[in-house]
């Protein structure tokens, strides 16, 4: 199977999806997206499959939802309110397909994990982080806000609207410290300890584990999962296609500039403080 935007493979009972926009530290398209979605496909209904690794290619596992501007990419400005809704709608089912593959998903934290890609690890059923992986949530900074919002199922409620409402990042240790990843492997050794993993997951009875997997995830909806994304999805909607002084001076400089541009004034705001 051959995709433009992604790696997907399978030796034996393991499968591999890689998310593969290296140049753009692997940010999240709406082709990447497309792709993402049907590769998740193929792990459901293939029976030989018992176990999915996802990593990011090169340095990233990804750096979020690709932000450009200009009608192109991440840009709320860009059509309707309802047409921005059902966008994150459908970004939301993407990343449910994580939640509700009967096969357990491990996440391979190479890098930089941000944004969205950071909601992407956590609705992992396991996640193994790169001594080198940065990992949060600074979208508000850029005026998004998060869709899934996996977070404060995460961690504790206090991490969680730190994080979210401040943009801060954590290093590898701080993210297993609080509970956005199981643990913290030397570099190279990653995607090994991955598969270790993996390998202990094909060797258990795949009834008990799609089903113990399922009953876990049923406890965190009994707890009102769904309910929050779905009430998510409405203020994120709100928040996205709002604007502010801060979000026009960023679109401003993006479309005069560049997006890099941007990206640099907004960071250029926090450097004494973070």
């Amino acid at each position: 199977m051959s995709f433009e935007n992604i790696i997907f493979e399978r030796k034996g009972q393991i499968a591999y999806l890689t998310l593969n926009r290296p140049k753009k530290l692997n940010a999240l398209n709406a082709e990447l997206m497309a792709e993402f979605q049907e590769a998740m496909g193929v792990v459901e209904e293939d029976e030989e499959v018992r176990a999915l690794i996802l990593t990011g290619a090169g340095r990233a596992f990804s750096s979020g939802f690709d932000i450009q501007i200009n009608g192109h990419a991440m840009d709320p400005s860009h059509g309707s309110v309802d047409a921005w809704r059902t966008r994150l709608q459908g970004l939301v089912k993407t990343f449910m397909t994580v939640w509700n593959c009967s096969k357990p998903v491990i996440a391979a934290v190479n890098g930089y994990a941000l944004g969205g890609a950071c909601e992407l690890v956590q609705v992992c059923d396991i996640k193994l982080a790169s001594d080198r992986a940065i990992l949060g949530e600074p979208e508000i900074r850029a005026g998004f806000g998060p869709p899934l919002l996996i977070t404060p199922y995460s961690v504790n409620l206090a991490t969680a609207k730190e994080m979210l409402l401040t943009g801060d990042t954590v290093d590898a240790y701080e993210a297993a410290r609080i509970g956005l990843v199981n643990r913290v492997v030397a570099h190279d050794n990653l995607m090994a300890e991955c598969e270790k993993v993996a390998k202990k997951i094909c060797l258990l009875p795949q009834l008990g584990v799609k089903l113990t997997k399922a009953s876990v995830n049923r406890a965190m909806e009994e707890m009102g999962y769904l309910n929050a994304v779905r009430h998510n999805l409405e203020l994120m909607t709100l928040f996205d296609t709002s604007t502010s002084p801060e979000q026009e001076e960023f679109n401003a400089i993006s479309e005069e500039k560049g997006l890099r541009a941007a990206l640099d004034w907004r960071d250029a705001r926090f450097r004494d403080l973070d």
